[in-house]
């Protein structure tokens, strides 16, 4: 991982450079054919985004704050540049594009802009949008942000799992969430669990504040809370236990508080991008502990460890089972 991170590097600063060309880069391309087309990918989307990023059309008048000077201009397109080069290694063709596009409105306010992430079952990913959040996405996780430049307002639509760095600013930055929630957040960091074939939905605030708004309440959370919103009801509630092992899957690991085996399955089919069935009678069995994300067998030996369940593996799907 480090290595490809160094390569990234040399193939940034060659574009920056204007084209010197890097001893090590070279004999990195002229490695492998796979490498020379992946920097030609690369040089693609270095050249799509200069084009949009012009300095011909930079308005001072509406520029963010924070581009204020031409070392500062250069700074950011190098920042921008390299978000996008390391972006591509995991991310389609289509995506990169509207990525390119979207990072173009951090030079115009006035308008309508969008970008979106996508982290599929098996995978994570994470995203700096246009405004500065940092927001980083559990398996089965998308979301969608867009600049509502009429309204001047930052609208998030979400579902799944993600950790929110909320850049902080005057303008509202709004979570829409299905059955009527919605989640409108200050310069704040959180946690956000709302899968969409999930029951409830949790909120787990770090820091800042944020206000979950239902069909019917209005709830200000303080730093520390975790709140719960019922899909059904359309009722929140406040969640007891401990706050980190609402976010431990950023450090791969799942915390079972008393958790049901249907629930961790969840969980599993996600992380490993399997289906899981259950035999009738075990969904309701509870486990405690904490799992460390490994293989999805490592994962299945310690949970028929510790109770008497057993697991038959086809392919990708897995049926558990009780123990004869």
């Amino acid at each position: 991982m480090e290595e490809e991170k160094q390569i990234k590097d040399y193939i940034v600063d060659y574009l920056l450079e204007g084209g010197e060309m890097d001893a090590v880069l070279a004999d990195w391309l002229a490695a492998s054919e796979a490498n020379r087309l992946q920097f030609e990918q690369y040089k693609q989307i270095w050249n799509e985004s200069r084009l949009y990023m012009s300095p011909d059309a930079f308005d001072a008048d509406r520029a963010w704050q924070k581009i204020q000077t031409a070392n500062r201009r250069r700074s950011r397109w190098y920042q921008l540049g390299r978000n996008a080069l390391w972006a591509a290694s995991g991310v389609a063709a289509s995506l990169l594009i509207l990525l390119v596009l979207s990072l173009s409105g951090v030079l115009r306010r006035d308008t309508d802009w969008r970008v979106s992430m996508k982290a599929d079952y098996g995978s994570r990913s994470e995203v700096r949008l246009p405004d500065g959040t940092f927001v980083r996405l559990n398996s089965g996780s998308d979301v969608t942000y867009h600049y509502n430049g009429k309204e001047k307002r930052r609208e998030v639509c979400f579902q799944g799992e993600g950790f929110f760095d909320v850049a902080k600013s005057e303008e509202p930055f709004v979570i829409q969430l299905a059955n009527g929630l919605k989640v409108r957040v200050w310069g704040t960091s959180f946690n956000l669990q709302a899968y969409e074939n999930e029951p409830f939905v949790q909120a787990s605030l770090v820091e800042g504040c944020i206000e979950l708004e239902s069909p019917s309440e209005k709830r200000l959370m303080k730093p520390g809370e975790m709140v719960s919103y019922d899909k059904n009801t359309r009722e929140l509630k406040t969640v007891d236990g401990i706050l980190s092992h609402s976010y431990g899957w950023l450090e791969h690991k799942l915390y079972m508080d008393d958790m049901p085996l249907s629930a961790i399955c969840n969980y599993l089919e996600r992380w490993y991008n399997v289906e899981i069935t259950l035999q009738p009678g075990l969904e309701e069995k509870h486990y405690n502990g904490v799992i460390q994300e490994e293989t999805i067998s490592d994962v299945l030996d310690a949970l028929s460890r510790l109770s008497d369940i057993d697991y038959h593996v086809k392919g990708k799907h897995i049926r558990i089972t009780s123990k004869n």
